[in-house]
């Protein structure tokens, strides 16, 4: 049945209030006859409310539906059976066949594809937007909305209607439902707008409409959508809409919403949606950038709102990580330096590491944009871990972890390893083994990798540039100390004393005099060679040990990782490494199994070659299995003579201003020792001052500073002894600073005061 008032109606309206009116006014809302439930299927809410746990997390799901609904669009278009043998076999290969290489486009090419494709624009009130978004893809026909658009799960005997199409990322037929329960608060209203493009449906065809509800009950509580009178899907005709705001937009320009009058595609509006309350080109741009750092197509986001006139109107989504450049990244790192994983199951797992440069005004909670760990498919976040990460044990990057960025680049995983490894929410990951693995030989790889370690040893060195030791108050509390074995022990366990060994020792290159000479990469390399100039190495390799061998180049650190004349590496023999490239060095990671037999010998044959025509590089390395490595402790040796003497608590001062914490615990690289630093501009310092005379400045500071030092040790000291703290070190610390920050409240006034009042004896 054709009602296209209705939806012009349910267009023009910007609350729910509106839409309801519309519906109400006809009768609609209580006519149980006109209302079928969202994938046939009563109670569906159990499958809606296991998507996305965010509102910009569910938005990126209509984003992934339009990209899959434009590449179908393209491939139908040019005859082409989307699940046959001659469709692209992956995302990007479609990208590439139906536009081209889309790196070298221009940022205005890039904004005009956007807005002739994939729309999302803004309109309603200040408080709460209804967000519409539209793409210019294949479209549906009405008769196939039940089977598409309003079905869950599955969509015919035949399965989802996008899972054997190699070159879409939808497959589960449900992530679509994620916005729904951030719609309205009432109905939770979406409705959906769709006509197929007249170059792929032949005979005379109209558009189609559909706009969904929330029912509540107690025993049934559904989404449902509206049906005609004859109990199909309502009509509006075959002549354009206007659906999207215009072309070409000036800066700062409202743009009406529905300007652009259009003869197919998508429209999806979701009335009054929990958005940020502000400009979506601000905070909402940046929510969903978060989750799309390599997005296969741009998407344009416009604010048509009135009230939230700026400058900025409109901003594209498109490959935020080639913006920030040598500007914001630390050298070496300007462009996404290189790791390769090697997985059991035979995939390989492309990883790029950036990092920010250290911000200018030192501030503890603040991190720059997008750091942690990102798993990426199709260069669309799917999982994530946080900078808590970097800062394990396991990887030991504590002083870079807040501004390192790394991506895992999981596209080529076959659907089994994707199905082990991420929830269907593309949120989370899932606890698998095969997830176990990933991250294991992520952590080795960023633990040992040379540039990261060289500055993470830099920062941690900047943060003490102007530290200063107080010698007579160490000398004192060394005195304390002597009176106290308890308390004397307590600070051996913990930092290194007079019999432990140097914070740093500058004669083993941790520490280079001098600037060293930027490495410059070529954009394709002219060698892969040892330092002899061979491409043949022979080395003994330790079973159970990962055994890493390097080979010198002159190509940029993302040969291997970058979308454009990608480096390729095939493999051949018993082992195949993982690898990363970095500045020159190329470093390959044998992991030895410890079930290997002893005299085993092997080779792996190692040829590089890129689509530029560079190469063929071939290395060899021949690998001769021996004895496991004999276990060794990086626990500095003591003498006995003096090991009852009281440690020298490692304790510096810094001046970092009022606000930054009072005490610090960081860990020294490469080390397992800590350093306390005690800020000497902290205003609870300040305060306590004020509260006391002039003369007793001196004292004042020497029990400021010790007495949080002596809390915070032993608040350490408890704090090895739980799980909480093998769980998470770092969390543990920055509780026991914010704990022994309190105590500095009181500390002061306790230690000078309190010994005065003490009861006297009878």
């Amino acid at each position: 049945m054709q009602d296209k008032q209705l939806l012009l109606e349910l267009l023009s309206a910007e609350t729910e209030a509106d839409a309801l009116a519309a519906l109400n006014k006809r009768g609609l809302l209580h006519d149980a006859t006109r209302w079928r439930p969202l994938g046939n299927m009563p109670n569906n809410q159990s499958v809606v409310h296991a998507q996305q746990s965010t509102a910009p997390a569910a938005l990126v799901e209509k984003f992934t539906n339009g990209i899959d609904a434009i590449l179908m669009r393209h491939c139908k278009a040019a005859g082409i059976d989307p699940r046959g043998g001659t469709a692209p076999q992956s995302m990007s290969k479609a990208i590439q066949q139906f536009y081209g290489d889309l790196s070298d486009k221009t940022s205005q090419e890039i904004r005009m594809l956007a807005e002739e494709s994939l729309v999302l624009y803004a309109t309603g009130t200040k408080s709460r937007p209804s967000l519409s978004f539209y793409d210019a893809g294949e479209g549906q026909l009405p008769s196939d909305f039940p089977m598409t658009f309003c079905s869950l799960v599955y969509g015919s005997d035949e399965g989802s209607y996008k899972g054997a199409v190699p070159f879409v990322q939808g497959r589960f037929n449900m992530g679509g439902t994620g916005v729904l329960p951030f719609c309205s608060d009432i109905r939770k209203m979406q409705l959906i707008v769709s006509r197929a493009p007249d170059d792929l449906v032949k005979v005379p065809h109209e558009w189609g409409f559909a706009i969904f509800l929330f029912f509540p009950s107690k025993s049934n509580p559904s989404w449902k959508y509206l049906l005609g009178p004859d109990g199909n899907i309502l009509t509006a005709g075959v002549d354009p809409i206007g659906l999207v705001p215009k072309l070409g937009a000036k800066s700062g320009e409202v743009c009406p919403p529905r300007e652009r009058v259009v003869p197919s595609g998508t429209l999806i509006k979701m009335y009054d949606y929990k958005a940020p309350r502000s400009n979506i080109c601000g905070e909402l741009f940046k929510k969903l950038e978060d989750y799309l750092l390599k997005p296969a197509l741009p998407l344009r986001l416009i604010e048509c709102r009135p009230e939230y006139k700026a400058n900025v109107m409109a901003n594209t989504i498109w490959y935020r990580l080639s913006a920030w450049g040598k500007d914001k990244l630390e050298e070496g790192f300007e462009e996404g330096a290189s790791i390769q994983l090697k997985l059991s199951t035979g995939d390989t797992v492309p990883v790029e590491v950036r990092v920010f440069k250290a911000l200018e005004n030192e501030n503890p909670d603040q991190e720059p944009p997008q750091t942690g760990l990102r798993a990426l498919i199709n260069g669309q976040s799917h999982a994530k871990r946080d900078a808590q990460f970097f800062k394990t044990k396991l990887v030991d990057k504590e002083h870079i972890a807040g501004s390192m960025l790394v991506t895992l680049d999981c596209t080529e995983f076959g659907q089994d390893s994707r199905n082990a490894i991420f929830m269907s929410n593309r949120e989370n990951f899932r606890d698998d083994p095969l997830l176990t693995e990933m991250l294991k030989k992520l952590q080795k790889e960023l633990r040992d990798h040379e540039g990261l370690k060289t500055l993470n040893q830099k920062r941690y060195e900047q943060k003490i540039a102007n530290a200063t030791s107080d010698d007579d108050g160490i000398k004192a509390l060394e005195e304390l100390l002597s009176t106290d074995p308890a308390l004397a022990d307590l600070f051996g366990s913990m930092v290194p004393g007079k019999v432990a060994a140097k914070t740093v020792d500058t004669t083993t290159g941790d520490k280079v005099v001098g600037d060293p000479i930027p490495f410059k990469g070529l954009e394709f390399p002219t060698y892969f060679k040892r330092a002899s100039g061979a491409t043949a190495v022979q080395m003994n390799m330790p079973r159970g040990s990962d055994v890493r061998v390097s080979f010198l180049t002159d190509v940029k650190n993302n040969y291997f990782s970058r979308s454009k004349n990608q480096g390729k590496v095939k493999f051949s023999g018993t082992i195949e490494p993982s690898f990363h490239l970095f500045n020159g060095r190329l470093t390959l990671s044998f992991p030895v199994s410890k079930k290997m037999t002893e005299g085993t010998t092997f080779i792996t044959q190692i040829e590089i070659t890129d689509n530029a025509g560079h190469g063929p590089f071939k290395l060899i390395v021949k690998g001769n299995v021996v004895a496991p490595r004999e276990k060794t402790t990086h626990e500095p040796k003591t003498d006995p003579k003096v090991d009852s003497a009281p440690s020298r608590p490692d304790i510096i001062e810094v001046n970092k201003g009022p606000n930054y914490p009072p005490i610090t615990i960081e860990r020294v690289p490469n080390t397992a020792r800590f350093q306390l630093a005690i800020n000497k501009d902290s205003y609870l310092l300040v305060d306590a001052k004020k509260l006391r005379p002039k003369e007793e400045e001196a004292a004042v500071e020497f029990v400021f500073k010790y007495g949080l030092a002596l809390i915070a040790m032993g608040l350490l000291d408890a704090a090895k002894k739980t799980p909480e703290w093998e769980a998470s070190e770092d969390a543990c610390r920055k509780s026991i600073e914010t704990h022994s920050a309190g105590a500095g409240r009181v500390i002061v006034p306790l230690c000078l005061t309190l010994p005065k009042k003490l009861p006297k004896a009878a």
